[in-house]
């Protein structure tokens, strides 16, 4: 055993020793991993126990086929205007946070790894109804084909937007390694914008590349040969800035997805977790939105509906009828939504008899704009569709 362990790799050591049962185990064993540097006089020490916490998980999944959990089924269908996935190691609040979001009655644990399915509900941002998705624990190593890990990244593969909930008592840099980790080596990218690349595929002409100036760190033959890897010979590609060879690979590669997310700071009601805030913000503040909320004490919930709704991209455009008035309920459509979408939504009569339409916008103070099918209406525009 190394004897230049620093104290917290010591203490987790601890912890390591006195957990009870494999999920506290796994949990502890992963922290403890996580403390240890990384050196040579270290290499053995972390190879032994990461082949401990591989035969751990083993016993875990073993058990859990044992109960039944690897026939739950993980598909969750979209409700609402988007579905936000709550997404956190474990015991960080997820079901907590769910349950004062959304009033469904989901079991809130003080033991690891509560949670054994995704577990969905609904909040309401104003009269925008928003489906909120938790699923279980995100582990180390959930990425490398374990059943539970691929049911769990391809829920959050499906979700609009992902949530990290980040445990302002626990440590942040551990839970941000993991989560961030597991969803890069899952091919599931935050915050990230995809490679400004076209692929089309014609019927013959061979491959035709526009924009090749944008090249950074390759030729148009590298393009063409990469292509041909994949089994496309005839293509028109499209450049519209900077690209490099790995952003070519990624945009062909239809495993990756790209999300929207923002980190949710749980508990920072609690003592001495001000630090670990403020730490949160340092490293992270650049990349994520952070809206700090306490579960128990309601605070943050406001600003984090809000959030989510504004990070679903959504419009809510509500239709006026001459005898009826406004209607109560919004139609809600992805940004950026025209005319002829609100028609659409209603009825295919109004785009076949469409005249005009009229758009009340109080946002601006305009009182009414005569508008045509390719107008873009704004959150909470009100719209009257005249037809023939």
């Amino acid at each position: 055993m190394p004897a230049n362990l620093p104290p917290e790799a010591l203490a987790k050591q601890r912890k390591y020793q006195e957990a009870k049962t494999i999920s506290e185990k796994i949990r502890a064993l992963e922290e403890y991993i996580a403390a240890i540097p990384k050196h040579k006089g270290t290499e053995k020490l972390l190879m032994q126990l990461k082949r401990k916490l591989a035969k751990l998980r083993k016993e875990a999944e073993t058990s859990s086929k044992r109960s039944g959990w690897s026939g739950v089924s993980f598909h969750v269908k979209k409700e609402g205007a988007g579905q936000v996935v709550l997404v956190g190691v474990t015991s960080t609040g997820k079901s907590e946070l769910l349950k004062v979001l959304t009033g469904c009655d989901v079991e809130v644990g003080d033991y690891p790894f509560t949670t054994k399915r995704p577990e969905p509900g609904v909040t309401y941002y104003e009269d925008v109804p928003i489906q909120v998705v938790e699923v279980p624990a995100l582990f180390e190593g959930a990425s490398c084909g374990s059943r539970l890990g691929s049911q769990i990244l391809s829920v959050i593969r499906n979700a609009d937007v992902v949530a990290l909930v980040v445990d302002l008592t626990m440590d942040i840099d551990y839970q941000m390694k993991v989560l961030m980790e597991e969803l890069a080596n899952g091919k599931i990218y935050l915050n990230a914008t995809p490679p400004p690349i076209e692929v089309e595929k014609t019927s013959g002409g061979g491959i035709n590349v526009v924009g090749s100036n944008c090249l950074t760190d390759c030729k148009v033959d590298d393009i063409v040969n990469i292509l041909r890897n994949h089994g496309i010979y005839n293509a028109i590609v499209k450049i519209f800035g900077p690209v490099t060879l790995q952003d070519f690979i990624n945009t062909l590669e239809e495993s990756i997805t790209y999300k929207p997310a923002l980190i949710i700071a749980t508990k920072g009601d609690l003592p001495g977790t001000s630090d670990n805030y403020k730490k949160l913000m340092g490293k992270f503040g650049d990349m994520f939105r952070i809206v700090p909320v306490s579960s128990k004490k309601g605070k943050g919930l406001d600003l984090l509906k809000k959030t989510f709704f504004e990070m679903l991209n959504v419009v809510r455009v509500y239709t006026r009828d001459p005898a009826k008035g406004v209607s109560e309920k919004p139609i809600i459509l992805k940004k950026p939504a025209t005319v002829a979408d609100v028609a659409k939504r209603i009825h295919k009569k109004f785009i076949e008899e469409f005249k005009f339409a009229r758009i009340w916008r109080k946002s601006e103070k305009i009182e009414v704009m005569k508008v045509g099918l390719d107008f873009e209406v704004q959150d909470s525009d009100i719209i009257q569709i005249y037809t023939s």
